[in-house]
Formats: structure tokens, sequence, C-alpha cells
């Protein structure tokens, strides 16, 4: 389908095209804070794009990217349902062809199939880097044990990560992700992230919540600092990181070798510019100071979003309504705040087919392109954070905390890698 009569702010027809010009600009001018995983994979500005489950596939990581992120995490893959070749997990294995780095998070709760599975992802699909995952803070996942509940049990923790790093084998970095801990009382990130370390883990990225907070404040960045004094490996902090005064905070207060931006990019890639302009600069935010986007740039930034997504599901959904269908998650995050937007996200929400999207977004009788960024936007928690403080009510297998007396045995023999996330 042809554009409709649209005249796009001129910032919005050229924005993506900008962002890639004055990414490849960038990357060439002499690092000063380079990132360091491996001897080849060396990132430059020290800025990630965080693993999310049902958002991080091949389009999303590519969207990131293409506004300034260094690295870009797929979705968590699961061990075992990896070595079963199921097939929704090969996908979100899989990489598109324009991705140079690939970057996978793992999560497994046996030794054996962890290293069978990091030997499968660097010999069959090539991939560049792995991050574990023991971060997941969902309830009925830690009750059994896995999840946040792992680095409860040091051996257990230590084995996973050292048959990580053995399927690895010297070929690609293994990370290791983590939260603070379970609950403020049972916090585990120096004692997990000195196990990691000693077991060859390349670096930490610490997600600075307990588990029992899930995405809800306060963020807790001391505990960044407390893993960055304890180990030599580059941790990465993450965390409540909305603007690029944040990472460049956050790197000042911590010492922290990167940032990972999660939610924070949700319906706005271009903080990944942001940021990564302040962290080129040599720390200064004023750096990353730049007009936000008009509603027009967002829209078109939207469109080429759920496009490629789209045509990345081809051959994996029935139809592109499936997309469609997924993608009304991002449209909230997109057009949240902006006045004339109503009608619009009518339009996009009731759209069953990328025509009925084009039509709608082409169509500006029903907003209105020019209407700039609203600032209550900026700092608005997407999807699971933001609200009340929440403190959920955490279970342990019987005997899980006593590893030193042999006790919860039972338990981590019955441990099941079930999807969770982190």
């Amino acid at each position: 389908m042809k554009a409709k009569s649209l005249q796009w702010p001129k910032a919005a027809g050229t924005a993506i095209k900008s962002d890639l010009q004055v990414q490849s600009a960038s990357r060439s001018e002499q690092p000063s804070r380079p990132l360091k995983l491996s001897p080849s994979l060396i990132l430059w500005p020290p800025l990630l794009s965080a693993p999310m489950a049902g958002i991080s596939c091949a389009p999303y990581r590519q969207l990131c990217y293409s506004h300034g992120a260094a690295m870009s995490t797929s979705e968590m893959v699961i061990a075992s349902a990896l070595l079963l070749h199921n097939r929704r997990t090969l996908k979100l294995a899989s990489f598109a062809p324009e991705e140079k780095i690939r970057s996978v998070q793992l999560y497994g709760v046996r030794p054996d199939q962890v290293e069978e599975a990091v030997r499968m992802l660097v010999s069959e699909h090539g991939v560049h880097h792995v991050d574990l995952n023991f971060g997941c803070p969902v309830r009925k996942v830690t009750a059994r044990g896995g999840g946040s509940a792992l680095p409860l049990r040091p051996l257990l923790f230590s084995r996973l990560v050292a048959a990580a790093v053995k399927g690895a084998s010297g070929q690609v970095p293994v990370t290791v992700k983590l939260r603070v801990g379970l609950t403020p009382e049972l916090t585990t990130h120096v004692q997990a992230g000195l196990i990691a370390e000693a077991e060859g883990a390349a670096a930490l990225t610490l997600h600075a919540r307990t588990a029992d907070q899930l995405y809800s404040s306060p963020v807790m960045w001391p505990a960044v600092r407390e893993l960055v004094d304890a180990v030599q490996i580059p941790v990465i902090g993450n965390g409540d990181v909305y603007e690029a005064s944040d990472a460049v905070r956050l790197m000042d207060e911590t010492g922290c070798a990167g940032v990972m931006v999660g939610r924070g990019a949700l319906g706005r890639p271009w903080v990944f510019r942001e940021v990564a302009a302040a962290l080129r600069g040599g720390g200064s935010a004023k750096v990353a100071s730049s007009s936000a986007p008009h509603l027009g740039q967002v829209v078109l930034t939207a469109l080429q979003h759920i496009d490629a997504e789209v045509e990345w599901y081809r051959d994996y959904d029935l139809g592109e309504r499936d997309s469609i269908l997924r993608f009304r998650k991002f449209i909230s995050l997109y057009l949240y705040g902006f006045r004339s937007a109503v009608h619009l996200k009518a339009k996009l929400m009731a759209a069953e087919s990328l025509e009925q999207w084009r039509e709608a977004a082409y169509d500006t009788a029903l907003y209105d392109p020019c209407e700039p960024f609203p600032a209550c936007a900026v700092r608005y928690p997407r999807l699971k954070g933001g609200g009340a403080p929440v403190r959920q009510r955490m279970g342990l297998p019987d005997g899980w905390l006593d590893e030193h007396q042999g006790d919860g045995a039972a338990a981590e023999a019955c441990l099941t890698d079930e999807a969770c996330e982190g």
C-alpha cells in the first residue's frame, strides 16, 4: 500500500536514517570507556538492551541497535527446550542476518543440559555471547527453587555457571544476570558474583532489585557498588534507567562498567541514542540533549517496528494477524501522553492487518503529527513497573537454605526449567 498524503515533520522522515548515520560515525571514534567481555567482543558505548520475555525478538533488537545500543540480547531460551529442538525455542534463538552480535540469554537448572545447550548455541547458532538468567522473580518458579532462588544454593549455582563456561569452550564469553537477592533478608548478589567470577564468567549484570519487588521501587543502586567492589570482572548496572542522566549517574555512583536498559526503552527506543551520546561524551549528560521526537516521528518508528515484526514472523505465524495482536502491548507505550492520539490509538488497537495499521498511521485526521513529545512520558513506568512499592510473598522448597546440612536435595532433584523471566 502506498503512503497517503501525509506531511511528516522533516525530522520524522529521516529519523531512522539519521540515527544509523550518527551511530556509524561515532563508532569510528577513539573509544574511552569500552566494555570488554572478551578479546573479540568489546562494546562501545557500554550500553546494552536487556533481554525481555515476549519483547526482545530480532526486530526489537534491531530497533535498539539502530538507536545506539552496543548489544541487544535475545529473549530467554530454555535449555531443555532448545535441546529438544522445540519450534518456539528455535525461533527465540534465531537471529536476523543484519545482527552483527548474536547475544542470547539462557536459562537452565541442570548443569549437563546447560553445558550442551551452550555448546549447541555456539556451534549451530553461531552466537557470540551467552548470558545466564538467575534473575527470574516469578513466585511459582522461585517456590520450586528456580530463578532468583538458585543463587541460594551456592553449589548448584556454581555448577551451572561452570557448565556454561565449559560448553562455551573459550569461544564466547558467558555472563551472569542476577538480582540483589530473593528478599532484603536473603541477598545473594555478592556471594553469587564471587562464585560466578571464580567459575569463569566474563561479566555480571545486576538488576538492582530483589525478587520480591518484581519491578517496583525502590531500585537499589548501592548494591551495584557493593558488587563492583567485590569482584574483578566487569559489572553492568540495570534498573530504572529512563534518561541519559540516569545512566551517567548510575556509572558515576556505582563504578559499573556498563549500563543495561530494559523497560525504560519500550515505546521510546531513542533513549539508547541519548544514553549513547552521553556515554560517548565522557559521561556528560549534556551531550545527549536533543529534541525529543514529535508524534509523527513516533508513529513512523512504531510502524517500522510492527512492519519488521510481521516480516520476522511471516514463516512462523499462521498469518500476520498473530503479529498484529502481539504488538498491541506496544501501542500504549508508543502513544502514552500524546493528547491528539486518542483516535489513532483506538484504530491501531482494532487493527488486524498491516494494511489497517498503515491506513491509520497515514491518516493525519486521527492525530497531530507535529505534537511534541510529552514530558510525562519520559519517566512513565512501562509494563510491569510503577505503582506502589511491592513486596510479594516468596516461597522456597523445604531445606533450600540448608545446603551445608545436605537438605533440600530432593527439591533440587525435582527442579524444572519452566518458563520464567528475569
